[in-house]
């Protein structure tokens, strides 16, 4: 047998020492970078956490925004959506039907509530005839309270009556259907014939009506008229009569139904009798008019 030499013994030995070293040297790296660096996660799984954090934050997020309780909750909140529907139906629906029904009120010619105004007299018209309030009977009529001798508000009021009849006319519906009417105020100087020369300044359609100071007296109380004159008056001296302001409209059956006062203009009169006259009509009102 032959036996190594012992440089080939040395020799083989330093490349055993220097296999293991270099095995040692592996093992030790790898260990090294299994501690230093993680393993890399799985990406669908860390998307889904990412989903879940950020549910988790809008969640959050709506519990600051809307409260478990008071008015910003969301049960307050449907409560308001709730109680605004309700309140938009109201003024919607309820408040069309409403209208309906004060119309239909309206056109039944419903007499509760209204003023007392109105009621029976005996007078004599400008022609020295006797009228009464059954004269008026069949028609509308509108009726005015003054004196000749007044200087510019009846005159004022008489032209705005003369206006109001002249837009009515211009209406098959309302054409001749209104009988103007002028009372006085100031029986001892306003004779049959003095309120006939008077009124030719005026409406021909107008009446002029008078009486002895009881009769006048009997009429302005039944239409709530108020006048006065002065307490001492010499004979033939001059005065003036102080009177409310008013035109009375009244229905053929002989009801009061408005009055104008020294605001309303002739267009506001004519338009506010014209719908009076056709929710007379609308209920079955009967309308004599005047023949020509």
């Amino acid at each position: 047998m032959t036996l190594a030499s012992p440089r080939i013994r040395s020799i083989n030995s330093g490349q055993k020492c220097s296999g293991v070293i270099a095995q040692a040297s592996v093992r030790f790296a790898a260990a090294r970078y299994s501690t230093e660096t993680p393993p890399p996660k799985n990406d669908d799984k860390s998307k889904a956490d990412d989903k879940g954090d950020g549910k988790q934050e809008t969640k959050a997020s709506r519990e600051k925004l809307l409260p478990s309780t008071g008015p910003l909750s969301p049960i307050g909140i449907g409560l308001f959506l709730l109680s605004a529907g309700g309140i938009l139906y109201y003024f919607t629906v309820k408040k069309d039907q409403i209208r309906q029904e004060r119309l239909a009120n309206q056109n039944k010619q419903e007499t509760f509530g209204k003023p007392h105004v109105g009621g029976p007299f005996e007078l004599t018209d400008h022609k020295g005839k006797p009228f009464s309030d059954k004269d008026l009977r069949g028609k509308f009529a509108l009726i005015y309270f003054g004196f000749c001798h007044c200087p510019d508000i009846c005159p004022d009021e008489l032209d705005k009556i003369g206006d109001a009849l002249e837009i009515l006319d211009r209406n098959a519906l309302t054409k001749d259907t209104i009988q103007p009417v002028f009372i006085t105020c100031d029986p001892q100087r306003d004779s049959p014939e003095a309120i006939e020369e008077y009124l030719q300044q005026f409406h021909p359609k107008f009446v002029g009506l008078t009486g002895s100071i009881d009769q006048v007296r009997s009429a302005c109380k039944a239409f709530r008229v108020y006048f006065s004159k002065p307490p001492k008056v010499a004979e033939n001296q001059d005065y003036l009569v102080d009177h409310s302001i008013f035109s009375y409209f009244m229905d053929p059956n002989g009801e009061f139904v408005d009055v104008y006062g020294k605001d309303r203009t002739a267009e506001y009169m004519a338009a506010d009798i014209e719908q009076r006259i056709k929710q007379f009509v609308a209920v079955g009102g009967k309308i004599e008019k005047e023949q020509q």
